[in-house]
């Protein structure tokens, strides 16, 4: 199988497991507000495996999650936060193939800081100012689960060869 075939099919398996980390195991934030889940860790696994073009595969598993569980209205932002946190690792995580723990925990922060003040614009934008500070520390929730997903899976994601 070529190189490009097989980069092209874990592309689309690590979208659907993006997707399956994001809806299927998820913890509604009071107000209807989103939902904390476990995608980011497998954002930061593809990353490992990927590179750069994890950006797509977050994107897209993660807008395809927020459209399944109901939140349409964040799938804009999704598609933009997700994608620079695919990429941000993706770019780190190619270059640096042997990160260690510190580094791994200071890039997955990086990504989670975006995160967090991604969706707090578009919150801002969607609901105003009261309501986007009241989902702050549901959303360093958020980011807390990536990082720990991500330190916990990415050193198992090492192993798969494209």
């Amino acid at each position: 199988m070529s190189d490009k075939i097989r980069a092209t099919t874990y592309g689309g398996i690590l979208s659907a497991v993006i997707l399956l980390a994001t809806w299927v195991i998820k913890f509604p934030i009071p107000g209807g507000y989103g939902y904390i889940n476990f995608g980011d860790g497998a954002i930061f696994a593809a990353a490992v495996v990927l590179g750069p073009f994890a950006a797509i595969c977050a994107a897209i598993g993660s807008v395809f999650a927020d459209l399944l569980a109901g939140f349409p209205q964040y799938m804009l932002p999704t598609l933009v936060v997700k994608g620079l946190m695919g990429l941000l690792a993706g770019v780190v995580l190619s270059r640096r193939k042997a990160l260690a723990w510190p580094g791994q925990l200071l890039l997955f922060t990086t990504c989670e800081i975006i995160m967090v003040g991604g969706y707090f614009v578009a919150e801002i934008l969607l609901y105003g100012v009261a309501a986007a500070v009241g989902t702050l520390i549901f959303n360093t929730l958020q980011g807390l689960a990536g990082i720990a997903t991500g330190l916990a899976i990415v050193p198992f994601a090492r192993r798969i060869k494209v």
